[in-house]
């Protein structure tokens, strides 16, 4: 469990800096490929924008799809998509047929589109969990050290709102503080995972894949 949560805090560490690029990626070629159509220079761009969002979502999958299955070799990395530009060759407009033919096209310009704030979102709670969990673990010598040093209560309460907590001392509410961080450290790697398996199902539900066709974190199914 703490290996599998570890790879699945990594991938939603990971999942910002692929929503930047992939966002960057998409609204700059289509920002830049549609005007330019006129002189048909924004044909082969528009066709390379489309197989790059398409090459990117595809890669993310394989990523979510090796992470669910048990293979923590993949999962850590930024996306093959933009280590290299994708294999492209234009052979003019049946090159861009073929591309708005195909519907994983459209979905590539979707997870590029969205996968940026379902990355600030997996970003942010992969980073602020943890950060509470060990922040409340130390309460108890954040304390000391404030009101020794500083002079500072740190666990000043508003009485009206935690009225629950109105008899406690301080130094009692640090320790309660730090039985909450302990907890929630316990179960932190729970946490981890569950968010995992949403990333994962948000990158199946946009790439076409049913949820179900993906295994549960190692859980591997020998056939």
């Amino acid at each position: 469990m703490i290996r599998q949560s570890i790879h699945a805090w990594k991938m939603l560490i990971l999942s910002l800096p692929k929503g930047i690029i992939a966002f960057v990626i998409a609204v700059t070629g289509i920002c830049a490929s549609l005007p330019l159509i006129i002189v048909w220079v924004g044909l082969p761009l528009l066709a390379l924008t489309l197989a790059w969002c398409r090459s990117m979502m595809s890669s993310e999958h394989k990523t979510v799809e090796a992470w669910s299955s048990g293979n923590s070799r993949r999962g850590t990395g930024l996306p093959a998509a933009v280590d290299h530009a994708p294999a492209f060759r234009w052979e003019g407009l049946r090159t861009l047929g073929h591309q708005l033919r195909e519907r994983e096209s459209y979905r590539g310009i979707l997870y590029s589109l969205l996968q940026l704030p379902a990355g600030i979102l997996g970003f942010a709670l992969a980073l602020v969990l943890p950060a509470v969990a060990f922040s409340a673990l130390v309460s108890p010598v954040a304390q000391r050290i404030s009101s020794s040093v500083f002079s500072y209560d740190l666990n000043m309460l508003d009485p009206e709102f935690f009225f629950f907590l109105s008899g406690t001392t301080s130094d009692e509410r640090s320790w309660i503080l730090c039985g909450t961080g302990f907890v929630l450290l316990l179960i932190l790697p729970l946490l981890l995972v569950g968010l995992g398996r949403l990333y994962a199902a948000w990158i199946n539900a946009v790439s076409g894949t049913p949820v179900n066709s993906t295994s549960t974190p190692l859980e591997v199914i020998h056939t």
